[in-house]
This record gives structure tokens, C-alpha cells and sequence, in this order.
């Protein structure tokens, strides 16, 4: 499978670095959320069908081009789309935050991989340089060695997520090259929101929460308009023009955003590791993303 590396690259990377940057944000309003007594598989429920009300609106004109192979193949990305964040759910309610973010990033290690066994793309040595750098920069920034390293049950949980988000991703590169990027977005908002619908009753989701509190409610809505419709169609773009490497190296920026959006609004202190992880996540970007490590090629010099 192949990319077309030279087309829309420069403004595709701008545009994951945006949907990074609203993922970010979206920690500081699911927070407001969880205050507002919206628990995480509400928000899912809420997420994922506004979200999928949000793209279906947009491709009104274009539904009746939805074929069974978009449906089947939407619907398996948004499978593992959605046990990814279910899987997360759970984990992280058994474990630390520090340690959920962590091990939640280890997919930017697993896509190279899988990508090479799924796809036949054979990462260049400085993708797993760069994914390597920037796994030890999530570490500065979510990792406190204080009180020692602890691996639970909720930690395994977590790295399964990111095992079910990297298949998700790659998934997307392989079934999603022929479809059209909003119509096969939209499919999988479905799929997940079916999901979600499906898994209510196990969670046990107290509906008469809703509407008790006007900014958590604000706050869903914008969680299913900008951080699960407009994000996941920046991914379903970029997929097209990058690779999934690449994609989730720019994507794994949303813990550095994270961590700033939680400081801007007062959850977390500034502190030392929040600069030095970000600066060691923004090296490894630069490192793939650039050529600071291909030597240049000497100019014969005429005579």
C-alpha cells in the first residue's frame, strides 16, 4: 500500500496537530462532564451519536452512495473504535491517571509494527526512532516515580485499549483507502454509537442526570461536535495522505495538550515535566517529520 507523501502533506499535518490540540482540550471537558454527574458511557452515548448526527448532516446529499462494503468495513473500524474507549473506561478506573496516559500512548510503538505486518509499510529507521523519543517524552510528562511503578489490572486494561486503537488505525488505512473520508467517518460514528447504545444498561447510566447541569451538558455537545465528529474526519483525512505511523506520532501530541489545557484551567500544577515532555515529544516530531538526520549531500564543486 502506498501514500502519496507530496500531496496536501503540509496542511494534513497541520490539521492532526489541531485535532491533537482539541483532543487536548477535551480532557478539561470531559472533567466537567464527570462534575456534572455525565459519567463516561452517558458522554459515549452522547459523544458518538451527536457526533454521528454532526456527519450525517453534513453528507445528507451523499448517504444513498452507502454501499454494504462501506457499512461492513465502518462498522469493524468502529468496532474496535469503540472497545479501544470502552476498554479505556474501565482501566482507567482502576488505575492513575499518570499511568492511563502512559500506557494509553504505546500505541504510537504498536502502529509501526502492525502497519508493517497489515499493510506491508516498512517504517523508515527514524519512525522508531522518533515513536521511541517520543514514548520516553509521555513518560516525563505523565509518569511520577515518586511513589514507585505499580502494574495492575487496570494498566493491562489500558495497554489492551491501545492494542484495540492501533488495529483501529490500521484497520482505517487498509479498509478506508476507496471510501469517501466523511461517509466512512460517519459509519463508524454509528457503529460506535450503537455500541454504546448496547452497553448502557451493563453500565448502569442514571439518565436523570441530564440537563441538571448546564455546563456538563454544554460541554457533551461540544465533545460530540468538535472532539469525535471534526477530529475523527481530520483522521480519516489525514490516513489518506500519511501514513498510520506518522498519524499517530501527531496525534500522541494530545497528552501534551493536554496536560497544558489541565494547567490553563487549574486541575494540575505547572511543573518542570510538562516542559521537558513536551520538548522531548516536539524532537521526535521533528526528527520524523524533517531531515535532521539524513546527512546532506555534498555539491560537486565545479572547477
Amino acid at each position: 500500500m502506498k501514500f502519496d507523501m507530496t500531496k496536501n502533506k503540509s496542511t494534513m499535518t497541520g490539521a492532526l496537530f489541531l485535532g491533537a490540540l482539541i483532543w487536548g482540550a477535551g480532557t478539561v471537558f470531559i472533567q466537567i462532564c464527570l462534575q456534572g454527574g455525565l459519567e463516561t458511557a452517558l458522554q459515549m452515548f452522547f459523544r458518538f451519536w451527536i457526533g454521528a448526527a454532526c456527519l450525517g448532516i453534513a453528507c445528507i446529499r451523499n448517504l444513498h452512495r452507502i454501499n454494504r462494503r462501506m457499512i461492513f468495513c465502518g462498522a469493524l473500524c468502529g468496532t474496535f473504535l469503540f472497545f479501544s474507549f470502552f476498554i479505556f473506561t474501565v482501566g482507567v478506573e482502576n488505575t492513575t491517571p499518570a499511568n492511563a496516559s502512559f500506557l494509553s500512548a504505546s500505541n504510537i510503538m504498536i502502529i509501526p509494527f502492525l502497519s508493517w505486518a497489515m499493510l506491508k509499510l516498512r517504517p523508515e529507521k527514524k519512525i522508531f526512532l522518533g515513536c521511541g523519543i517520543c514514548l520516553v517524552g509521555v513518560a516525563v510528562l505523565s509518569l511520577q516515580f515518586d511513589g514507585g511503578l505499580h502494574f495492575t489490572l487496570g494498566d493491562l486494561l489500558v495497554l489492551l485499549s491501545a492494542v484495540f486503537f492501533s488495529f483501529h488505525a490500521c484497520f482505517v488505512a487498509k479498509l478506508g483507502a476507496g471510501f469517501e473520508p466523511a461517509l466512512f467517518t460517519f459509519v463508524q460514528m454509528v457503529a460506535v454509537a450503537i455500541w454504546s447504545t448496547v452497553t448502557l444498561p451493563v453500565s448502569g447510566a442514571d439518565f436523570s442526570v441530564v440537563g441538571k447541569d448546564i455546563p456538563a451538558l454544554i460541554c457533551v455537545v461540544i465533545l460530540g461536535v468538535f472532539n469525535t465528529a471534526l477530529c475523527y474526519l481530520i483522521q480519516m483525512n489525514g490516513q489518506r495522505v500519511l501514513p498510520p505511523t506518522r498519524v499517530s506520532l501527531i496525534l500522541s501530541t494530545e497528552s501534551r495538550f493536554g496536560a497544558v489545557f489541565s494547567v490553563l484551567m487549574g486541575y494540575d500544577p505547572f511543573s518542570l515535566r510538562l516542559v521537558l515532555g513536551g520538548a522531548i515529544m516536539m524532537l521526535a516530531i521533528l526528527l520524523v517529520e524533517t531531515d535532521l538526520l539524513t546527512p546532506k549531500k555534498k555539491k560537486p564543486v565545479s572547477v
